[in-house]
């Protein structure tokens, strides 16, 4: 036989579970596009490993980004990525 624990929780602390939740959901996709091996990502994935939407990531193209072009499809080097965003913190 189980004992049941009851623990009860305000509106507030429901809400930063739920972040907390969905949080490491999103951690858990990322991690799986690096294991993956997939160092070459298009556009979604790419907002996807940085955790940004669309409009963001065309920011961060403007103030330069890495992109590799070919034939008018764009892809985005993970390792090129790394490496400027390690630029941008160092310059900070």
């Amino acid at each position: 036989m189980m004992n049941e624990l009851q623990i009860l929780l305000n509106d507030e602390q429901l809400k930063k579970i739920g972040e907390q939740v969905a949080a490491s959901l999103d951690i858990k996709e990322i991690i799986e596009l690096i294991s993956s091996g997939e160092r070459y990502m298009n556009k979604k994935q790419t907002c996807k490993y940085l955790k940004v939407s669309n409009n963001t990531l065309d920011s961060w193209i403007l103030c330069g980004l890495p992109q590799i072009l070919i034939n008018n499809s764009v892809r985005y080097d993970r390792f090129a990525i790394d490496r400027w965003m390690n630029q941008l913190e160092k310059t900070s």
